[in-house]
């Protein structure tokens, strides 16, 4: 009897804690009893230890293991531990660059990265490109030295001057003795391209690439003067050169006594205001309107030299110099045009 009546009293206490305690606290209690068995693999140290983590960081972080950000793990921090799990930790690598004859300098970097895996991220980081003589997929050691060049290629374009031609045009539309250029010289310019490539800063090659004309030279057109004084000329042609144009009432003379007052006995006789001796081609001009000296075009005489005076001749007249009386007479009066030729 005292057997049954301590196992009703055992089963009455029973039932009452189960009614007092909640059941998630009874799981969480039996949860948190749990352990299991995790190995820590960190290269060249094992660890294997019972724990009731229940994630890699709640393992790592019981165990005080420090992660830096470039190592690996073989499962995710976020991961669920299982009793027997195995977690494998590369640590990243340490080693130095030198590029160049520069200094020096270390990195840092994810393992298993590949040489070639180095170079891609400098040539990122710096804007440059590089050469490495060695295999590019081998993978960093941590602790080395990777030597790499610098390779630049770059066009150099140099200009030159070419040199204009002076062509000499011989024309009548200029009085002799006299020349006009007719079109300014100018020179061309071309360039020449040179193809250069560096490697380690040092020019190691260099090819001609070619000359591109920029512009073409200008020649230089100079129109000297075949005319005579007297000469007729087409004032269409292009080699012809004035500045103005002007409408004058034209006259004739010639040296004799009628028109001059001297005969040829006078030391004058001949001789104009200007000191110079009349022929076909010298004119009286009023001063004031044409300077002594100018040269002119008159219309159906020719060129010609203001290079005397009268007295009826005043503003827009001019009087021509011809040898005979009768060709002056029957010249007459008339309307004509005078072109100032250009002061050459």
């Amino acid at each position: 009897m005292k057997k049954i009546k301590m196992l009703l009293i055992v089963v009455v206490f029973a039932v009452i804690a189960s009614m007092a305690i909640p059941a998630g606290v009874l799981n969480f209690t039996a949860a948190e009893t749990i352990l299991r068995q995790v190995t820590i693999d960190d290269q060249s140290e094992t660890v294997t230890f019972l724990t009731q983590a229940e994630t890699v960081y709640d393992a790592f972080l019981e165990m005080g293991i420090e992660l830096n950000s470039f190592d690996r793990l073989s499962h995710s921090t976020t991961s669920l531990l299982w009793d027997g799990i195995t977690i494998t930790i590369e640590r990243e690598i340490s080693f130095n660059i030198q590029i160049d004859d520069g200094e020096e300098f270390s990195r840092i970097a994810r393992p298993g990265i590949t040489i070639g895996g180095v170079l891609f991220d400098l040539q990122d980081e710096f804007d440059i490109n590089l050469l490495y003589s060695g295999n590019h997929t081998r993978q960093v050691a941590s602790g080395e030295t990777l030597e790499f060049l610098t390779w630049v290629s770059w066009l150099d374009e140099d200009p030159f001057y070419v040199p204009f031609e002076t062509i000499e045009n011989h024309t009548d539309a200029v009085s002799r003795g006299h020349s006009h250029v007719r079109q300014v010289g100018v020179d061309g310019i071309s360039q020449t391209t040179t193809a250069f490539i560096a490697i380690g800063g040092r020019e190691i090659t260099s090819e001609y690439m070619g000359t591109t004309v920029l512009s073409e030279p200008i020649d230089e057109i100079i129109d000297i003067g075949t005319g005579w004084l007297g000469s007729l000329t087409d004032t269409s042609r292009e080699d012809f050169h004035y500045f103005r144009r002007v409408r004058m009432e034209a006259t004739a003379y010639t040296a004799g006594f009628s028109c001059t007052g001297k005969h040829p006995d006078d030391p004058w006789y001949r001789i104009t205001a200007s000191g110079r001796e009349v022929q076909h081609g010298i004119v009286a001009v009023d001063r004031n309107v044409i300077p002594l000296g100018t040269r002119l075009y008159v219309e159906g005489y020719g060129f010609a030299l203001a290079a005397d005076v009268g007295g009826a001749i005043r503003g827009y007249k001019i009087d021509l110099f011809m040898e005979e009386i009768e060709d002056a007479l029957r010249f007459g009066r008339r309307h004509l045009y005078v072109w100032i030729l250009d002061e050459i």
